[in-house]
């Protein structure tokens, strides 16, 4: 099962529904500063603060720290000012604050999420020192006294926090930038010191971008604006890139100009397209169909979440007031973050071999289908480039209606019964449909059991080209293994999937041959797989290699005896 994680084509206009996740840093306030700064350090350039908000305002929240006492930086300052003036000219309504303290950047990040809530695309930027405690990123104000580690987290501001705050304004996409990954100039008087800043997860419509990868350090730079900016700035005016293409292009040349020692790094789950300038063609939006086609769908069944959904995914579409104030009217529910902890060790409880349909067995839900499913079963995941062993974005699957013919609905996806997908949409392939279903999931899932496949799948994509694909291959269960992902640790039977490809372009004259080999770990109480490793080989290019694992899930009358 090929999972497209790229964010589609939507709108080639203006602003995309897109909100910021970022850092918040705590460090100790030392004395004030200079009156002087004071009027720069909370600078609102742009529209002003009191302009009515729309579904497509754009808001950012910008910091540059520099002046730090013992460790100081000469080019954030003068990152922020140019970051600050690049976001104006995007149409953004840009706070600007250079070398505050922690109640400065506190006082903002609120101002700031609360602006959010009023819906729109938001960004923040942060420039300056930062620091990872036990795993968790922490943002440093100037005139900080830090002396011990164990004072950070309260004399500091935590990066998540700002994160949490973005995903709770609700406006549905999320973008964060942290050119701050430099030493950490405690680093001396902490015993377990670590270099840069440590991974985070990316929230549903949410990317989140670094400087460098986890864990390294980034250059400050030579000339009058650090490394990563430096490119950032440039990279970020070209008309037409979309956000990520943006990134990629900064991480080429910081990569190239640093000779290796330097390589930016994102998590993203967006799931629209955003421009930080827009392209110069303004035709409509290719999947003006399915953005209709969805609003009927979702408007008839008001679900919070599919309402959010909605938002992100046509930012712009005639329908986002009215979503936006449905939401308001009807917020979704807080939802578990992780799983449960795991248990202590005890024998592993063999799962049931037969995944089919039971009469009816005792552990099945009320409202559940009959292979389990329930409206509100939740799966979240993480998706891993494994040459770089890079996280690269993370993305869900949740029950939001079970249709009268038993197919299950995730938004706009639509799956069997048993979840194998028959349709599955996004913002680069507005179609892409299966005779009959993909098959993943086998008739048995017992020991020993082998069955043949074979489906077409016809999509379209955003830029109007058109293709079929045939699949034939076979499935196999080959035993039970214990594995090991973010969520827990399982007993899950190993399935191994093999297919040949054969695509064509019907409008076009494209034709390829390509090899396909899935493996994945199903666990029959959560109903879905844990893991799942894909091989895709097409002519003489690299094999495409990912991993999908779950970080979390929620699910009706789990039965989890065999998670330790």
């Amino acid at each position: 099962m090929k999972k497209d994680t790229s964010i589609a084509a939507t709108a080639a206009r203006v602003s995309t529904s897109l909100a910021m996740g970022l850092a918040l840093v705590g460090a100790l306030a030392g004395p004030a500063l200079a009156a002087r700064d004071k009027d720069e350090r909370n600078l609102v350039i742009g529209a002003p603060a009191a302009a009515v908000a729309t579904a497509s305002q754009r808001v950012a929240l910008v910091i540059g720290n520099g002046a730090y006492r013992d460790a100081p930086l000469n080019n954030p300052p003068n990152d922020a000012r140019a970051m600050a003036q690049a976001l104006k000219e995007s149409g953004f309504a840009v706070t600007l604050q250079v070398d505050t303290d922690i109640q400065g950047m506190l006082t903002s990040i609120r101002r700031f999420g609360d602006q959010l809530r009023k819906g729109g695309v938001g960004v923040f930027y942060y420039a300056g020192h930062g620091m990872q405690i036990k795993g968790r990123n922490y943002l440093i104000p100037v005139n900080s006294v830090i002396q011990r580690e164990d004072e950070v987290a309260y004399q500091a501001v935590d990066a998540q926090a700002v994160l949490d705050k973005m995903e709770a304004a609700g406006n549905g996409t999320n973008i964060m930038i942290l050119d701050a990954c430099r030493n950490n100039p405690f680093a001396r008087s902490f015993r377990s010191s670590q270099q840069g800043l440590a991974q985070m997860d990316a929230p549903v419509g949410t990317l989140v971008a670094f400087a460098t990868a986890p864990g390294s350090v980034a250059s400050d730079g030579r000339g009058s604006n650090g490394l990563y900016t430096h490119h950032l700035l440039s990279a970020m005016r070209e008309p037409g890139a979309k956000v990520e293409d943006v990134f990629k292009r900064v991480r080429s040349a910081v990569r190239r100009e640093s000779k290796d020692k330097q390589v930016p790094w994102e998590a993203t789950s967006l799931e629209g397209d955003f421009y930080f300038t827009a392209p110069s063609d303004t035709a409509p939006s290719a999947n003006a169909a399915l953005e209709e086609s969805m609003w009927a769908l979702v408007r008839a069944s008001g679900d919070a979440l599919d309402l959010k959904t909605f938002v992100a995914r046509f930012p712009n579409s005639v329908h986002a007031a009215e979503a936006l104030a449905r939401l308001k009217q009807n917020p979704p529910a807080p939802t578990a973050i992780a799983a449960p902890p795991p248990t202590a060790p005890t024998a592993p409880t063999a799962p049931p071999t037969q995944p089919s349909p039971p009469a009816q067995p005792a552990s099945l839900a009320v409202g559940a289908n009959p292979f389990g499913f329930s409206v509100g079963d939740r799966w979240s995941y993480q998706q891993i480039d494994k040459y770089k062993g890079e996280v690269i974005s993370n993305w869900n699957r949740r029950i939001s209606r079970i249709l009268p013919n038993g197919d299950l609905l995730s938004g706009s996806t639509v799956m069997s019964p048993n979840g194998n997908l028959r349709q599955l949409t996004n913002n680069r392939f507005p179609s892409r449909v299966y005779s009959e279903v993909e098959v993943l999931f086998p008739k048995k899932m017992e020991t020993g059991h082998q069955e043949d496949f074979s489906y077409q799948e016809r999509s379209r994509r955003s830029d109007g080209k058109e293709f079929e694909q045939v699949f034939k291959g076979t499935l196999k269960v080959k035993g039970q293994e214990r594995i090991k992902v973010p969520a827990g640790e399982f007993t899950a039977f190993r399935v191994e999937r093999v297919a040949t490809v054969t695509g064509t372009q019907t409008n076009g004259n494209d034709s390829w041959q390509a090899h396909q080999e899935i493996v994945y770990w199903y666990v029959p109480s959560l109903h879905y797989y844990v893991a799942l490793d894909e091989t895709w080989r097409s002519g003489k290019d690299a094999p495409t290699l990912k991993r999908n694992e779950l970080t979390s899930y929620e699910i009706a009358g789990a039965q989890t005896a065999d998670k330790r």
